[in-house]
């Protein structure tokens, strides 16, 4: 195996538990509405610091990246946030949660841009595989992560989640020192002044923020499932553990979808994705969004739910980075980081507003416009230029 090859599969193993540390709080959400007494405004205000805290730190780190490259973010940030993410357990008040999701956000979220860069860089050839199967790690890891989180809080209790952070910082040190990547993919021609983010996107200003509307449209859903999953089967006293199975289902059929992806995915596609998958998504959303939806049911309509909306979003970060090819940390940060936010925010007013309503699973049947909207605003999006794909990889033996 090449050592490219080694590094991203260790890059993807660390992307299996920054994102597993990302989710801990996903099993918990009805737990900690209950404890922490939170009224609708609270809970706004934790969900959209939740949602904001690592993708407005991506933008920033994606910006500083394409400047300069700072090889160390790779384990830095998810050490942070393999550590501050498992406090929300423990937090004895809504200030320490918030505080614990602020910097467990930013951790995470310094991660993203560059490793994303990185791992597109490591196989140029197969720039879209290789995100395909550097994203899937991901995926793994939010499915992994609310069982692992579910399990030890119904064992032990709220406060015990904090047991997964030595555990998840010592795996990160060990996977970086198996697979650092080369320093040349970190190397700046010195000789040239730091690109502005103008140059960056190539003046292509409007379409960065065109194509941030429209993927952030498109996440609603992806971002508000595990919290909408969570507050309704809390109403049925469902315990963490149990929640936090359901909520891996859509994650590994998330997980299913990317590695699809990263065998199957043929470059070129990347727009017809951008608008077929959102519209498949809707009649998806009517179904969930039916009151009298059984658990089965549900827990059935969450696989296409996650191989159609979560599955095929490496299509988005591949679109991104060949629309601006002189700017991946910054690509990588509007697809991978501040849509998820915008998304966020979106879902956090939704998810809010009918949990205090006391219907939660309505919150579906409102996020369907966001996909209609998506999928009309990708139609739009410029086409890329051609560029032909090599037919088969080659490998390098060690």
């Amino acid at each position: 195996m090449s050592y490219a090859y080694r590094c991203l599969i260790c890059l993807t193993l660390t992307h299996i538990i920054v994102d597993a540390s990302a989710i801990v709080v996903g099993p918990l959400w009805g737990e900690l509405e209950r404890v922490h007494s939170l009224s609708e405004n609270a809970l706004f205000l934790v969900l959209t610091i939740h949602a904001l805290a690592s993708s407005l730190a991506q933008p920033v780190f994606g910006y500083i990246r394409d400047r300069y490259p700072i090889p160390s973010i790779l384990w830095i940030g998810p050490v942070l946030g393999a550590v501050m993410m498992p406090l929300v357990g423990p937090a004895p008040d809504v200030t320490v949660l918030c505080v614990a999701l602020l910097l467990g956000g930013v951790g995470i979220g310094s991660f993203h841009p560059e490793a994303a860069v990185v791992a597109g860089s490591l196989i140029p050839e197969r720039r879209t595989r290789s995100l395909s199967l550097f994203m899937f790690g991901g995926a793994m890891g939010l499915a992994l992560g609310p069982i692992a989180c579910g399990a030890i809080v119904s064992t032990w209790g709220l406060a015990s989640v904090w047991l997964l952070a030595p555990l998840y910082a010592g795996l990160i040190l060990v996977l970086h020192f198996v697979g650092k990547p080369p320093a040349k993919l970190f190397e700046r021609d010195r000789s040239k002044k730091p690109q502005s983010l103008y140059h960056m996107l190539e003046g292509k200003i409007f379409w960065a923020l065109f194509l941030f509307m429209v993927c952030s449209l498109r996440l609603v859903p992806n971002m508000a499932m595990d919290k909408l999953i969570s507050f309704i089967l809390k109403d049925q006293n469902v315990s963490a553990f149990q929640i936090g199975m359901v909520q891996s289902v859509f994650l590994f059929s998330a997980s299913a979808g990317m590695l699809v992806m990263a065998f199957r995915f043929k470059s070129g596609h990347e727009k017809a994705f951008m608008i077929a998958c959102p519209l498949l998504g809707i009649p998806l959303m009517l179904a969930l969004g039916w009151e009298g939806c059984p658990l089965w049911l549900m827990t059935l309509l969450l696989v296409p739910c996650g191989l159609v909306l979560w599955g095929t979003s490496p299509a988005m970060v591949s679109y991104s980075h060949q629309l601006f090819p002189k700017g991946g940390g910054v690509a990588s940060a509007i697809t991978m980081g501040m849509a998820w936010g915008g998304g966020g925010m979106i879902q956090a007013k939704i998810t809010s507003h009918f949990v205090a309503l006391g219907k939660p699973q309505l919150a579906f049947h409102a996020i369907i416009p966001c996909l209609l909207l998506a999928a009309v605003g990708a139609t739009l999006l410029p086409a890329l230029s051609k560029q032909p794909e090599p037919q088969s990889d080659t490998l390098e033996t060690a």
